[in-house]
């Protein structure tokens, strides 16, 4: 799986409103200015967000953006599943149905399992998890750290 750049841009535009003043409205263009996101790419995803109920819109010369929802209230998943739609590692994840090697594939569980997991980590990351301001480049000890909140304890050989 790979987020698209769609999907990317969309979880910039929240982060950008998950930063702001609870009811302050940002334009389009201080988003995609903020963000480094190109605006008109930004206006197609921003109504794919609102539908959501992740972000509303006020109309008129003094409107803009803001979140629906507290930041601690939307979920990464959240905001990827409305631009991508539901997260599918291979294709028999995503709709259930295998290729014909079903009934003698090794692999199923596997991927199932990494896809659950992977699902879990997006739901229970919200926005307000996020620091306010970046920390640098992430260190390979940030990774190990990370990783490890995926990935069970190994389990002891007997």
């Amino acid at each position: 799986m790979q987020i698209s750049r769609a999907g990317d841009y969309a979880l910039r535009a929240v982060i950008f409103l998950s930063r702001q003043t609870p009811g302050r409205l940002s334009t389009i263009g201080e988003i995609a200015r903020a963000q480094q996101v190109p605006q008109a790419f930004l206006a197609k995803l921003m109504p794919m967000l609102i539908r959501k109920g992740m972000v509303a819109s006020v109309q008129g010369p003094k409107g803009g953006y803001r979140l629906a929802r507290p930041p601690r209230e939307i979920s990464f998943l959240d905001v990827i599943q409305a631009i991508e739609g539901p997260i599918s590692l291979v294709a028999c994840q995503e709709d259930g149905s295998c290729c014909d090697f079903e009934p003698f594939c090794t692999m199923n569980e596997v991927f199932a399992e990494a896809q659950r997991r992977l699902a879990e980590f997006f739901r229970t990351t919200t926005f307000a998890d996020l620091p306010v301001e970046p920390c640098g480049a992430l260190t390979d000890e940030g990774l190990k750290r990370g990783l490890a909140e995926l990935l069970p304890a190994p389990q002891e050989k007997r």
